[in-house]
């Protein structure tokens, strides 16, 4: 893990909540995204083990001496259609749009605030993404006109796609991006529609892509590096920063747009949401253990976090960010990432050695008819089938 001692603690803001509210929240188990509604009053959790949507009601108010928060009510809520529930975004305050890493993406009507009740399904991924490619993350954008369409991180296709919405039903889509993808792992897109963010979990780094030039063959315009895992994204501040989330460190990082998100960056500042206990209790390998959803409150200028050690907390953001990266930590990073290529290169070279041995000894010799036979047998079957 890099060291970031730049690191800045934020004014945690400490939220009322019923002793009922609080034992839901803490028994939620793995989460994996986190989303404020549209109107602010309502958040919703992705709770991927469990394979629940939880809500909890919510007020975010600024007053005279900073952010005050109450959450009156939590109920998890269950479908047959969750299935590893995995990224999560709103369609409209009574819509949810949901990546099932096992089943695919659904649309969602949710009950009257308060009710609990259960989820009903709208739409089940028949046309949208396959199970199989794993969808891991949504993001709704709100056309000028008011229609609506869904991008999605699939994360073993290692595609973008683009749904169309229509009469509540999510539409068979196009691939937006693809090219460089290794596991892409969060997506966001700026509140003027041109950019479109995706974290790039195994190449330690988030891609920005224009909007209006994606497609098959897109590049990413811009890099954002310095993070470990990347996970959560959300613009903030006008589109002019964008926040995101690292699993393989207790912090979330900021990056600063410069009049644009051309170019290869590193972040301005890094703000930490998890204490060292937590996050190394939490750690149980470098991919995991850090924050996971993160949203912001963009009135009362709050960031909301979620992670399997701390289900939900927030932060005051007025200030947050005002520690900056150094040469150093830009230094420390990359001899990360260069170790990390060095290791794995010794692992390749130590399975090729492996291998050279193994096609020495007299049994490999023995068997090349065995194998040679079976080769021509994968053959015509993949012939009758294609």
């Amino acid at each position: 893990m890099v060291a970031v001692t730049e690191a800045v603690r934020p004014l945690e803001i400490p939220f009322e909540a019923p002793p009922e509210v609080r034992d839901g929240l803490a028994g939620m188990g793995r989460t994996e995204d986190v989303r404020l509604s549209p109107r602010g009053d309502r958040i919703a959790f992705a709770c991927y083990r469990r394979d629940r949507i939880a809500i909890a009601d919510v007020e975010i108010a600024r007053g005279a001496d900073g952010p005050r928060i109450t959450i009156s009510s939590f109920a998890e809520l269950a479908s047959p259609s969750l299935r590893e529930p995995h990224g999560i975004d709103f369609l409209d305050d009574e819509t949810l749009a949901v990546a099932n890493r096992g089943g695919g993406v659904g649309l969602f009507g949710l009950p009257a605030r308060g009710s609990g009740g259960a989820l009903t399904p709208l739409a089940d991924g028949a046309t949208g993404p396959a199970a199989g490619d794993g969808p891991g993350s949504v993001a709704v954008h709100v056309h000028a006109d008011g229609s609506r369409e869904v991008l999605v991180c699939n994360n073993w296709a290692n595609t973008i796609t683009r749904h169309a919405v229509a009469h509540r039903t999510l539409l068979e889509g196009e691939v937006v991006a693809c090219r460089w993808l290794a596991i892409p792992d969060g997506i966001a897109i700026s509140r003027d529609g041109e950019w479109l963010a995706v974290s790039n979990h195994s190449a330690h780094c988030v891609f920005l892509y224009l909007r209006a030039s994606s497609g098959d063959d897109a590049e990413p315009v811009g890099i954002l590096r310095g993070v470990e895992y990347p996970h959560g994204l959300r613009f903030d501040d006008g589109d002019r920063r964008l926040l995101v989330a690292d699993a393989g460190a207790p912090r979330v990082h900021v990056f600063a747009a410069d009049g644009g998100w051309r170019g290869a960056r590193y972040p301005v500042a890094s703000i930490e949401v998890l204490d060292e206990r937590r996050f190394e209790a939490a750690q149980t390998n470098p991919q995991e253990g850090g924050p996971k959803g993160i949203d912001v409150d963009p009135d009362a200028r709050v960031l909301v976090v979620t992670s399997e050690s701390v289900p939900l907390a927030f932060f005051d953001l007025d200030g947050a960010a005002d520690s900056a990266w150094s040469d150093a930590a830009n230094i420390s990073y990359e001899l990360a990432r260069l170790a990390e290529d060095e290791r794995a290169d010794a692992e390749a070279a130590e399975v090729r050695a492996a291998l050279a041995e193994l096609r020495s000894t007299r049994a490999w010799r023995l068997t090349k008819p065995l194998r040679a036979a079976n080769g021509i047998a994968r053959s015509l079957r993949s012939g009758r089938s294609s």
